[in-house]
């Protein structure tokens, strides 16, 4: 049996395999066990009581632990509740019980309790994996199967051996295990693709598991690529990503998947949103759509932005001298001195501001006079200074009524400029 561990790095690290107490989960902690001075790791266990068997399942949980302790193996366990999952949550029990168990995985790692979690995954899941995610419909990534490495922190070292061959080393020294029934209930799908499927591809196809093993090599080779060429197109930042145009849709789409989760949105996405976003690439600028949990894509001349809408304070705030937060953004009005160079700063006349001016947002029907021009619609000034839609609600405002007398950050008004007769200076400034 030839098992790859170099890839891994394990060395000095701590490795927790997922030890359910089936024939592949011993197969692999008992291979592990023994390679532990070769490549220098700690070894742990850890093991999910899913809540599916009743007695039968805590007795595997029983026998992992007597395991580990016959063993001295330490062992991390969970008990999770698959069914009330799947109800609650209207999944299959097999996707409730998939995502309990990587919770469990990924609280090991986050509160680390381990480097790295080593599962028993063979080429024979792969196969079906494959199977499974072309019937369902899928991309290159589902159609690509298992990787040996998931995200640097979950190893498959098994994914290239058959379940022949672990069969075989767990009758060669005598690896105790126990049989999992509901791995013969063709009420669940991958049984049903192993159980009753696979046998009849076989009867066709002799060589069909070995071509859907290479059909998933040369798909994951493509994968990565692709992947790699998505990520080098977005541009992260703390709320928002951007994707810049143009972009072929293969790339494109892959763009907008890493844009959402890097804003949360992991899987409620579907093919309908990323289309209805590709859309926008045909569209005028400021056209936006609307995608799960308060995202929102838009057109912004040359690229897609991609960002969480936020509550915004749409009330107005009397006109004083010191600091105000609208929105998170804290402004600044403050008298001055005669600078030496006006054009270093944003400077009004304090005595051209009428008392009753408010700091705002933007409202329908804003009027702007820019210096030294005329008085124009506030969003056609913004049009002229490519000012992204999605950004002039966040700009902070001085407004007399309907009348922009500054726009912090931007621009001050002729209204209040600063001429031969001023006395009194004030800046407008962002901090």
């Amino acid at each position: 049996m030839q098992v790859d561990l170099k890839q891994f790095n394990l060395k000095n690290k701590t490795v927790a395999v997922a030890l359910s107490g089936g024939s592949d989960s011993m197969a692999l902690i008992y291979y592990m066990q023994s390679v532990i001075e070769k490549f220098s790791f700690k070894l742990i266990a850890l093991n999910v009581e899913h809540g599916i068997r009743g007695a039968d399942s805590v007795a595997d949980t029983d026998f992992v632990i007597n395991y580990c302790k016959e063993n001295s193996i330490p062992l991390l366990t969970y008990t999770i509740n698959c069914l009330e999952k799947a109800e609650k949550e209207k999944l299959s029990v097999e996707q409730a019980a998939r995502a309990l168990r990587y919770e469990c995985f990924y609280d090991a790692l986050t509160n680390n309790k381990c480097d790295l979690i080593a599962t028993a995954h063979h080429s024979k899941d792969n196969i079906e994996s494959v199977l499974f995610n072309l019937f369902r419909g899928t991309g290159l990534s589902g159609a690509s199967g298992i990787n040996a490495n998931f995200q640097d922190k979950i190893i498959r070292p098994f994914i290239t051996v058959s379940k022949e061959e672990i069969d075989a080393f767990v009758k060669e020294n005598s690896i105790p295990f126990v049989t999992d029934k509901t791995n013969f209930d063709v009420s669940y799908t991958r049984n049903r693709i192993r159980l009753n499927l696979l046998p009849k591809i076989n009867e066709i196809f002799p060589e069909a598991e070995k071509s859907v093993l290479r059909f998933s090599e040369i798909l994951s080779t493509d994968n990565d690529y692709l992947n790699k060429v998505a990520v080098d197109s977005v541009k992260i930042y703390k709320n928002r990503a951007e994707i810049a145009l143009p972009l072929h849709k293969a790339i494109f789409g892959r763009a907008v998947i890493i844009a959402l989760k890097s804003l949360g949105v992991k899987r409620d996405w579907e093919k309908t949103h990323i289309d209805s976003v590709f859309s926008l690439c045909a569209q005028e600028n400021g056209n936006e759509v609307s995608l799960p949990k308060n995202v929102i894509a838009v057109r912004e001349y040359d690229k897609i932005t991609i960002f969480t809408a936020q509550e915004k304070f749409n009330g107005e705030i009397p006109f004083n001298l010191g600091e105000t937060k609208i929105n998170g953004i804290t402004v600044s009005i403050k008298t001055s001195p005669f600078p030496d160079n006006l054009k270093d700063g944003f400077y009004g006349d304090k005595d051209k501001i009428p008392l009753n001016s408010v700091i705002r947002t933007r409202r329908d029907g804003d009027k702007f006079k820019k210096f030294g021009g005329g008085t124009k619609n506030l969003n056609d000034y913004f049009t002229d200074k490519k000012i992204p839609k999605r950004l002039r609600d966040d700009l902070i405002l001085l407004a007399d009524g309907n009348e922009i007398l500054a726009i912090f950050g931007l621009a001050v008004s002729d209204k209040i400029r600063v001429d031969e007769n001023t006395k009194n200076i004030l800046t407008f400034n962002i901090i």
